[in-house]
């Protein structure tokens, strides 16, 4: 029976890499969750995390509201109908179909600032090597739309280096993006580009289909938040950025 639309966050919401998987959670008890262009093993879930997820695939319609790629999205072991990929750059339909109308939304706005993220995937990199650190830096791009700049460390234990760097960024970013600094994560968005918005656009018409549902919304990040204020109720891991900001001095 189905009790609710949950629009999910994925990654260290539902699963997360080994290294940041629980100490006293051993590699048997482990479930592997997504996996990498390789085919191996990437994500896990702990046991609880596979309860919920076990609830969530029988309980709910289950929507993931995700920063992966489409690719990386299908490189996922859960089942879904709709879903949101790339920060909201993508919406998918039943059977895994783009959304025409949010596709053409978003490519119209992704012309007009395309040179701001080639100058800050530029301006990262010059950065990066002058410091000499090992860093990634890329525009993501879906169906030929450059939709957000994306770094990460080669070594993802050394992600304060990657924070360091993105502080020295931060003044040539442009007015009104969203920077996402998470683990060994460093996005920017520009402002047509989101979860909240993509949310916005399907929540209405998964509403319309389930209109005796309650939505509940789950993640961990702060760049979750917006989207998880457009639910009926939200959800939060414990041990992640965004509950530590929730609780920042309420448990002092």
């Amino acid at each position: 029976m189905v009790h609710a639309i949950a629009l999910v966050d994925l990654d260290d919401t539902l699963f997360q890499t080994r290294r940041k998987c629980p100490a006293d959670v051993s590699e048997v008890d482990l479930t592997v969750m997504a996996y990498d262009r390789e085919g191996q093993p990437a994500s896990f879930a702990t046991p609880r995390q596979l309860a919920w997820i076990e609830w969530l695939r029988r309980g709910t319609v289950l929507v993931p509201v995700t920063g992966r790629s489409v690719d990386a999205l299908r490189r996922v072991d859960l089942a879904f109908d709709h879903a949101i990929a790339a920060h909201g750059g993508v919406v998918l339909r039943p059977g895994g179909l783009v959304c025409p109308v949010w596709q053409n939304r978003i490519g119209q706005a992704a012309e007009a600032v395309r040179g701001d993220l080639e100058a800050l995937t530029a301006g990262f990199d010059r950065q990066a090597q002058a410091a000499g650190a090992d860093v990634r830096v890329r525009i993501i791009a879906e169906a030929d739309t450059p939709l957000y700049v994306v770094a990460k460390h080669r070594d993802p234990a050394r992600e304060e280096e990657l924070h360091a760097l993105a502080e020295l960024v931060r003044p040539a970013v442009p007015s009104g993006w969203t920077v996402h600094v998470n683990g060994n994560n460093v996005a920017y968005l520009p402002p047509h580009l989101g979860k909240r918005q993509a949310v916005e656009h399907l929540l209405g018409e998964l509403r319309a289909a389930h209109p005796a549902l309650p939505v509940i919304g789950l993640g961990d990040s702060v760049t979750d938040a917006p989207f998880l204020a457009l639910c009926d109720f939200a959800m939060i891991p414990g041990q992640s950025q965004l509950a530590e900001r929730a609780f920042q001095g309420l448990l002092a």
